[in-house]
């Protein structure tokens, strides 16, 4: 099945705040508070109540299941993400927030945003090679921050699915 993925509010940088953008974030600070008291009143979990976590959870999706996006969050900055490649928009469904990297705020509601490709796929060369230059070999046991991103994300989402069946 192929996805259209659609953009809006692009050049990102360009990008004007709405009253819908204003709203949309007071609503994802409300909510981020509400679970952040609950979860402070819940009891801490052991550690073998986390290794049944982790197992639940299992693997990680692979890097081809994801889609890369460039978001403008509320607060002005943007960022790198990766979602399930499913979603023609990186806002929809439970994920329509990002804690920014930059500035911290956390949520930042997602205002604009511009697909990038696969996270399988290597980003766009930035610059051509000089001939007679070896070109640099990145090493393969390190993970990117937009694959961190993507697993933290699902694991998450994994996550509040398991708290709401409880």
């Amino acid at each position: 099945m192929e996805v259209e993925y659609l953009r809006q509010g692009v050049p990102l940088a360009d990008y004007q705040l709405t009253k819908a953008d204003h709203r949309r974030q007071e609503e994802a600070v409300e909510a981020h508070e509400w679970v952040q008291r609950h979860l402070a009143k819940a009891p801490p979990w052991s550690e073998e109540r986390w290794e049944q976590m982790r197992g639940l959870l299992g693997s990680p999706s692979p890097a081809r299941e994801y889609q890369r996006w460039r978001l403008r969050l509320y607060c002005g900055h943007i960022v790198e993400a990766a979602r399930p490649r499913t979603a023609p928009r990186p806002d929809e469904g439970m994920c329509n927030n990002e804690a920014c990297s930059q500035c911290g705020l956390d949520p930042s509601v997602i205002v604009a945003f511009e697909p990038l490709g696969s996270l399988s796929d290597p980003p766009p060369k930035e610059r051509q090679q000089r001939p007679g230059r070896s070109p640099h070999k990145p090493r393969v046991d390190r993970r990117s921050r937009a694959e961190l991103a993507a697993e933290n994300a699902a694991l998450r989402a994994e996550l509040e699915a398991l708290r709401h069946q409880t």
